[in-house]
């Protein structure tokens, strides 16, 4: 565990952060999808003083669109785990790195294979095999409306898709498809998990840390300029890259081991108070 010793955090708390990269789910929002009052007007006041403040989600980009209006953002929003990047000002969008549709079709063979639920991004939209209960859990978390294929699903998968996911309550399938899935593609895909339910597939070299280093190399902005918030092991990579890496509270373990610093669980407001410790 790296966590900063009495000195080290005088240092970083003296540093002067020009980048916060900061997860949604279980970490900026608390238990209940909300932002607390007290968040947002941490982040308001670090772009008052000249900090760029990003969302970096595994999100739908009209998922986290909302949220990132109410915080007032106005620059870059990552989504899909880093796969797409658009500017908020103007929806433009400054990078996309999908799986192709070759290695798409494999993934919706897995799916048959262990009957899986699986979540297909394109254009933005939500394609779903099946309905059922994850269909319906995650709508009610990212507030997406599901398009249930009806064909037969590999013959679906013709194009690209931003990021797929397979959401599986069974933890003994989902362990074991996690597995197999690592084994076949880990050469060729990023894979990785969020919620505890949740397989995370992007293209190759496709992370959250990979697409915020690039974001803040052609911002002139130093690793060390940066704080990044999280987590779960999508959040990983962007907490080794940044000069401050955060965990949140109630963060896996795996996670805080790797971060610089704890902060309060995101039903503490754990990144107000970061914000306001090492910035405010």
């Amino acid at each position: 565990m790296k966590l900063l010793m009495v000195e080290a955090e005088r240092e970083v708390i003296g540093m002067d952060y020009k980048l916060v990269a900061i997860d949604l789910d279980d970490t900026l929002l608390a238990d209940d999808l909300e932002i607390s009052k007290r968040t947002v007007e941490a982040i308001e006041e670090a772009q008052k003083q000249g900090v760029r403040v990003v969302i970096a989600t595994g999100r739908m980009h009209s998922s986290a669109l909302p949220y990132a209006k109410l915080l007032g953002l106005e620059n870059e929003l990552i989504t899909y785990n880093g796969a797409l990047v658009k500017q908020l000002v103007d929806n433009q969008t400054l990078y996309h790195e999908p799986v192709s549709a070759e290695l798409a079709r494999q993934i919706a063979k897995v799916a048959q294979e262990y009957d899986l639920h699986i979540n297909f991004y394109l254009d933005d939209l939500l394609y779903v095999n099946k309905a059922g209960a994850e269909a319906d859990y995650y709508e009610e978390v990212a507030g997406i409306k599901p398009i249930l294929i009806t064909e037969d699903l590999v013959d679906f998968v013709d194009q690209p898709s931003t990021k797929i996911l397979i959401i599986e309550n069974d933890k003994a399938k989902l362990k074991e498809a996690f597995a197999e899935l690592t084994a076949k593609f880990s050469d060729s895909l990023t894979i990785t998990t969020s919620k505890a339910n949740f397989i995370e597939i992007m293209s190759q070299e496709v992370y959250k840390g990979n697409t915020l280093a690039n974001l803040a190399t052609e911002l002139g902005i130093e690793a060390e300029e940066v704080m990044a918030i999280g987590d779960s092991y999508n959040d990983l990579e962007m907490i080794e890259y940044a000069g401050l890496g955060v965990a949140v509270g109630n963060a896996k373990e795996e996670i805080k081991e790797e971060a610089d610093y704890i902060t309060g669980a995101n039903d503490e407001e754990g990144v107000a108070q970061v914000i306001e410790k090492f910035i405010l």
